[in-house]
């Protein structure tokens, strides 16, 4: 394991927002992962992180789960073993939920101990997963156009159509799920009761992780950009790491930090956010 920390370190706080785009200053990047795909918070101030050890589809039994802490330090690296090639991550109350394929794995947050293997019927490539208040989970399938529900042990389509081709990342909203497309390159909002679809976004290189960032988004587009969206739309890249072989997937903010799952090199990646004037 290696942990390389920046000169300038600042504490985890509530967005520093303002009326432009943000800024990066590295944080810390931690070494010593393999493949890993999603972070997540782990309610105790440290992280959860899917490493697929493998190819995206290769059901070898070797993918795992680690948690870090709030520095970056692997507390463990194989808290949960024994999966396939698990990707997007989500947790409720008492819960840790990994896609795996063609399945959503459910984890006891208490030991974690593997509770129950859900396999989801025509799912071909789970990637994404979001909580939801309730406790649903829902589930992008980026290889059946797909979004999958989750919810008391109940398995559903919740949508599916050509505007999901390449679905990927998820993310829940008041009133709104914000969902990206790899194959299509935009960034969508579906309406919670009409199912309405608005393209919030287009022409992005097949867009992977989003998170919220005051008036706007970050997104992670494979393989090594992160760019911003504007409120109305306007994409600007913030880092391009294409050159340098960096691959990176999903990504969360935590309080002003940008997490970032590098597939290639293998490493988790983090940066303070600060807005600046245009």
């Amino acid at each position: 394991m290696l942990i390389t920390m920046s000169s300038l370190i600042l504490a985890a706080s509530a967005p520093h927002c303002g009326p432009g785009h943000p800024s990066m200053i590295e944080a810390w990047r931690t070494d010593g992962f393999a493949n890993p795909e999603s972070v997540i918070s782990d309610g105790q101030g440290g992280f959860f992180v899917s490493n697929v050890n493998g190819g995206g589809s290769d059901r070898d039994g070797n993918g795992f789960i680690a948690r870090i802490n709030a520095s970056g330090e692997i507390t463990d690296l194989d808290w949960v073993s024994g999966l396939d090639a698990p990707k997007g991550l989500a947790r409720t109350q008492d819960r840790l939920f990994a896609t795996d394929i063609d399945q959503l794995i459910e984890v006891d947050l208490a030991t974690g101990r593997v509770i129950a293997r859900h396999p989801i019927e025509g799912a071909q490539f789970l990637n994404d997963a979001a909580a939801l208040p309730d406790g649903e989970i829902l589930v992008s399938d980026s290889a059946g156009d797909r979004i999958y529900s989750f919810d008391a042990g109940v398995i559903s389509i919740w949508m599916e159509g050509e505007h999901l081709d390449g679905v990927n990342g998820l993310l829940p909203e008041e009133g709104r799920l914000l969902v990206t497309t790899m194959a299509r390159g935009e960034l969508l909002a579906i309406d919670w009761d009409s199912r309405s679809v608005e393209v919030l976004a287009t022409g992005l290189t097949n867009a992977d992780g989003i998170a919220r960032w005051c008036d706007g988004y970050i997104l992670a587009q494979w393989p090594g950009i992160v760019s911003h969206i504007s409120a109305r739309g306007r994409v600007r890249t913030l880092l391009d790491q294409t050159e340098a072989g960096v691959l990176m997937n999903d990504i969360i903010i935590d309080g002003s930090t940008l997490l970032i799952p590098n597939w290639n090199p293998g490493s988790v990646w983090a940066f303070q956010l600060t807005s600046l004037m245009h």
